[in-house]
């Protein structure tokens, strides 16, 4: 909980010091959006560029600058030059400097052909932010030694997870401080961590409270910005509570998640007791719903317990392990296709299917991929929830329709109940009736390398189709399903949620919008939007 926070703009430099020392994030180098492409000299050559802070375009000095094994500090004026360099076929080139990041990242680095290194680069830094504040218990008793963490939610072809960026762990007084790069964070603390010196535990803290809105349920953070919060935890008596599992312990021990009366989802830690067929964990007092998952070479096996807590220490849950009915995955072929080529496999497909409730907490992977099984081919083990179809981009082929019974999963979630589904097959419908797009990227009006982003209007099971466009600025985008779609490109990757609506509200003057139709080719220029306006 949140009782008060102030929000102040840091210096342009700021002090350089850093709590965990040793640390210096990398920044990865850009060319110069202006300067033309030259061919590689055949000789040695002279690779010179200037790092500037991001924010104000204020050159950085003695910031460490790499080129392969060669290095060196820039000058009072941000500038590094490397003479005599015979350049390989690529290099990476690699800047460091305590207290600065590269855009959201917390270390990068980035690949030059020979014909960039011909030409002045330049690298942005961005002033990192600041997270500091105080955890205490409801009535401001300082909590010590709890580590309190910064995660962002991450984006790629896997699905999405919340991942750490940033841990602190509390001094005597409470404090913590969190340095990061700019963007979206949630702030956690230990799932039920032990008080050193008794039996109490602090209950977990998470803010900004997971809720609906993605957008609401982060904290924004800018470049050289910082922020102070007051978070309280509720502190409890941790109680020992003994779950019997009706399983050999040689099939091994389950994970276990802890579902609270308000919904939040935390991991517990599990140690041996209570018979050879126990376990015992520690829980606060109040009622919780353990959800057990045991992954085994032949299949999962899940379960489920409620159990309520008291003062009296002898709390005691039976867990039954029921396997995990697989749900078949049948990929069938739509009429309008002509070729006699062999579709893809669920596999080759890149099918997956994300659990959008446990997506809301940081409990790791939120994401099941098909598996094969014997006989009955490729299928998915869902556990209890709901869960949102997606795809990969699968070459000349793509996911027309999914359905399960009278389900449409491109427009609604699946729901898998305990002891449901497996019987209802999923039919994957695929097409390869494809379109393309290509066209130039272009910043202030010359052609540069960037980013392309597209992003269907409409249902579909892939978020967004994306290529990095050449240094001539051109880019080409075959095997695009037929229907509208937003078009965007950005200097440098963007990880979105690119299935919010909101997505790329903010770039409204960079979108431009197309529509894709079978066996043709758009055509489309784009401005990319600079770094600049990535990362205010």
């Amino acid at each position: 909980m949140l009782i008060g926070n102030t929000l102040k703009l840091r210096a342009a430099f700021p002090l350089l010091v850093v709590a965990f020392a040793g640390i210096c994030p990398v920044a990865a180098m850009q060319m110069g959006s202006g300067a033309a492409l030259t061919s590689p000299s055949s000789g040695p050559i002279t690779v010179s560029g200037v790092v500037v802070n991001a924010t104000n375009g204020i050159p950085i000095s003695r910031a460490l600058v790499r080129i392969n094994d060669r290095a060196m500090l820039t000058d009072h004026l941000g500038r590094f030059e490397f003479t005599q360099f015979t350049p390989p076929s690529s290099a990476v080139l690699e800047v460091q400097k305590p207290g600065y990041y590269f855009g959201q990242e917390t270390g990068s680095s980035m690949p030059l052909r020979a014909d960039q290194m011909a030409q002045p680069v330049v690298a942005r830094l961005y002033p990192e932010a600041l997270i500091t504040g105080t955890l205490t218990t409801q009535d401001g008793t300082p909590l010590p030694q709890i580590f309190v963490s910064a995660l962002r939610r991450s984006y790629n072809d896997s699905g999405s997870q919340w991942l750490p960026v940033k841990n602190s762990m509390t001094n005597s007084h409470g404090e913590f401080r969190l340095a990061v790069p700019p963007g979206d964070y949630r702030i956690t603390s230990t799932p039920f961590a032990r008080l050193r010196g008794n039996s109490q535990m602090a209950l977990p803290i998470s803010y900004p409270s997971p809720g609906v809105s993605e957008t609401a349920d982060s904290l924004h953070m800018s470049s050289g910005t910082e922020q102070r919060l007051e978070l309280h935890a509720t502190v409890s008596p941790s109680h020992t509570v003994k779950v019997m599992l009706d399983t050999s312990p040689e099939r091994g021990f389950p994970m276990l998640l802890a579902r609270s009366s308000n919904g939040a989802v935390f991991p517990v830690n599990v140690t041996r007791g209570g018979g050879p067929e126990g376990m015992q964990i520690g829980l606060p007092s109040g009622t919780f719903t353990l959800l057990a998952t045991l992954n085994r070479r032949d299949g999962v096996e899940y379960g489920e317990a409620t159990v309520t807590v008291g003062e009296d220490n002898n709390s005691e849950v039976a867990l039954h392990l029921a396997p995990v009915a697989p749900i078949p995955i049948q990929v069938v072929v739509d009429g309008d296709t002509t070729s006699d080529k062999t579709p893809p496999g669920p596999q080759q497909l890149g099918l997956w299917m994300e659990n959008v409730q446990r997506a809301a907490y940081p409990t790791g992977s939120t994401f099941s991929m098909p598996v094969m099984n014997g006989n009955q081919g490729a299928v998915f083990r869902l556990t209890p929830g709901t869960y949102r179809f997606n795809a990969r981009n699968s070459g000349s082929w793509y996911v027309k329709s999914i359905t399960c019974g009278t389900s449409n999963l491109l427009q609604q979630d699946l729901t898998v109940s305990a002891g449901g589904a497996g019987s209802v097959p999923i039919i994957v419908t695929v097409s390869n009736q494809t379109g393309g797009l290509q066209g130039l990227v272009r910043q202030k009006g010359s052609p540069v390398s960037g980013w392309v982003y597209a992003v269907p209007s409409g249902q579909s099971a892939v978020p967004v189709y994306s290529i990095h466009s050449g240094t001539d600025g051109s880019f080409n985008l075959s095997s695009l399903p037929p229907g509208s779609y937003d078009v965007v490109a950005f200097e440098s990757r963007h990880s979105a949620d690119y299935r919010a609506p909101n997505a790329l509200a903010q770039f409204n003057t960079y979108v431009r919008q197309v529509t894709i139709t079978s066996g043709n080719k758009a055509m489309l220029d784009l401005e990319s939007v600079p770094d600049t306006e990535l990362h205010p």
